[in-house]
Formats: structure tokens, sequence, C-alpha cells
């Protein structure tokens, strides 16, 4: 069985990171590949009142993510997608200490300015606290802070490139095995 491929997806707040995996999932499905989405907001919501922030939770959170991907990383599906805040080296060590050795992983950083992200997370009445704009501008410079030092195979910004154009390029790239050079190896 060969190991899955796993894509990561990071940005700050309401970027698209969301829609951009389901777009990449229904590009591999497309073409016959089996994807597994994970995302790490998932896992923190099953944090219960008053949720994994306020109940300091955030972090382990984000560990029990990394335990799940490691997983889905041993089973027969082609394609891992893991969606999430992952700035910081500790957030990438939690995301990635559970991957088997020798898996594959394409990161993808998307961005795009706060006057636009606030505006989207503004609209959007099933967003909680990323509405807040004094949380909204605060994980928007912990993004910026920590950009220089996050991998990055691919960069896009999303008030520019659409969702389907970001997964296009990232399925393009995905899809060629023989183009290791752009894709970092664990283990």
């Amino acid at each position: 069985m060969a190991t899955p491929q796993l894509v990561v997806l990071t940005g700050p707040l309401a970027v698209g990171k969301n829609t951009v995996a389901d777009r990449l999932s229904e590009g591999f499905t497309a073409r016959g590949r089996t994807v597994v989405i994970a995302d790490v907001d998932e896992v923190a919501a099953m944090v219960g009142p008053p949720g994994a922030a306020a109940a300091g939770l955030w972090f382990p959170a984000h560990e029990a993510h990394g335990a799940l991907v490691g997983q889905w990383m041993r089973s027969p599906v082609d394609h891992v997608i893991a969606v999430g805040p992952f700035f910081d080296d500790r957030e990438r060590a939690a995301l990635t200490r559970h991957l088997p050795t020798g898996a594959v992983t394409l990161w993808v950083v998307i961005e795009a300015p706060v006057s636009v992200t606030l505006l989207r997370a503004q609209a959007d009445p099933t967003r909680g606290l990323s509405r807040d704009p004094d949380f909204h501008h605060g994980v928007h410079r912990r993004f910026r802070d920590l950009q220089p030092t996050m991998p990055a195979d691919h960069t896009f910004d999303s008030a520019v490139d659409t969702a389907e154009e970001i997964a296009g390029v990232i399925l393009s790239s995905a899809l060629r095995p023989e183009d290791g050079s752009r894709r970092s190896r664990r283990g």
C-alpha cells in the first residue's frame, strides 16, 4: 500500500482554505482518487462550550488533529488535505509528528489582505469569533509575523486568484510524482 500524499492548506482567517480544499477534493475525485479533508477547526469544535480556545485547549486540538491526519496517512486513501493555521514550528510539529516515514507533503499558503478577509468573515453568519475585528486582525498579524518561517511549495493570494484557480495549480503539482523537488519529505 502506497502512503497517501498530504496537502497542507494554511493561512489566516477567511482566505478560502476550506473552499480550496473542497475544489481540490473535487478535482482529485474526478480523477478517481480518494480524498480525506481534515480541518483543525472541526477537531477544535469537538470541545464543548466555551470552546477549545476559551478552555485553553486550542493546542491539544492541534495535537489531536495531527494524530487524526497521521492515522489517515496510514490508510488506503490517495490524498489527505489538512486545513488549518499551521503558522509556527510547534503547530507544524503537531501536524507532522505522526506522519509515516517517507510521507510526501505539499505545503500551500493562502493569504489575502485583512481588509478583504474581514469583510468575508463578517458577511458569513455561520462564522463565530472570526467576525470580531480585533480577533481577526490579531490572527492576521500573527500570520504575517510568522509567514517568513512557513514552508511553502505554493503561495496564493485569494483576493487575486479564485479557489478554482488555486486548486487547479495544486492539483497539477500534486499529480506530478516526478516533481519531488517541490515537495518536502519527512523521515
